[in-house]
């Protein structure tokens, strides 16, 4: 049973940051009906600019530079929707998945040849004291960083359906012309959503590689595994994705746990994936405002 409660303990906090990735996928598509690819790029940047250059070069404490890491974050993903996303937008779904295709790359080569291929630990603003759970253990970073996807998904539950921002993006969402002639700021809105999924990238990159390692690819097959939890919600609910992404830190964990063969985890992940594609294609799509 103790066995169980490790493999449990560690697919939820893995999971927490499938489904951190995941929202900030969600709330980028939203509005904008773009699949940023370079989210776990992005994170991953923002991490290296903690540990080198606000923790490293500046000396700054572990708090502020946390804190400054996600600001730097907000303004990577609003910069990457001015600058690579926005020009091609009209060129369709294939030029977009491109456009953050070619930032994902540019992200991970920038970090290489800044700061070299080294894997040095990071820093965290939480413990890693341990915390019994029954008979296995589980850190405060760890516990931190579900309190902090719970948090963050109940936010942006509550920006998205009950404020005046939430409604401009619904509206953008069905359509953005209408919403321009009634005199919603269009671009401002989707930049804002952008820097929001940039930010929750940078946190993501902060929890995920305190617990693992500081390399370049890491986050990016987070993130595919992410685009899983993204896809149960078509993409738009983020109860879903948040759900999804504690559903697939279980699968691999249990997966890797009590199967001996290698890469089964993976298999049953992207198996899930198709599932949950061909059922979608069957069923119409969801009005955006059902679905949060």
């Amino acid at each position: 049973m103790s066995r169980f409660f490790g493999y449990l303990v560690t697919g939820l906090a893995n999971g927490t940051i499938y489904a951190l990735v995941a929202l900030g996928v969600v709330i980028t598509y939203r509005v904008s009906r773009v699949i940023n690819l370079a989210q776990g790029a992005t994170g991953v940047l923002c991490a290296f600019v903690f540990h080198y250059t606000l923790m490293g070069d500046a000396g700054l404490p572990v708090g502020l530079a946390t804190v400054l890491a996600i600001a730097f974050g907000a303004v990577l993903g609003a910069g990457v929707e001015r600058v690579a996303v926005r020009p091609v937008r009209h060129r369709g779904a294939l030029a977009t998945l491109m456009a953050t295709t070619g930032v994902l790359l540019a992200f991970s080569e920038l970090t290489v040849q800044i700061w070299g291929p080294d894997n040095p630990p990071i820093a965290s603003v939480f413990s890693d004291h341990v915390v019994r759970v029954g008979n296995t253990g589980v850190t405060v970073h760890q516990l931190a960083t579900a309190a902090g996807v719970v948090v963050l998904a109940g936010g942006l539950y509550l920006l998205l359906a009950r404020t005046w921002f939430g409604a401009g993006v619904t509206a953008i969402a069905q359509d953005p012309g209408a919403a321009r002639i009634v005199g919603l700021p269009v671009n401002a809105i989707i930049t804002a959503t952008w820097a929001i999924g940039g930010a929750s990238a940078a946190l993501a990159g902060l929890m995920y590689i305190h617990l693992n390692s500081l390399d370049q690819i890491s986050l990016t097959f987070v993130l595919i595994s992410s685009l899983v939890a993204a896809a149960l919600g078509g993409f738009n609910s983020l109860p879903l994705a948040g759900a999804g992404g504690l559903a697939v830190g279980l699968i691999f964990s249990f997966s890797q746990g009590y199967a001996a063969t290698a890469g089964i985890g993976e298999l049953l992940v992207f198996a899930g994936l198709l599932g949950v594609l061909v059922l979608r294609s069957g069923r119409p799509q969801l009005d955006v405002v059902a679905e949060y």
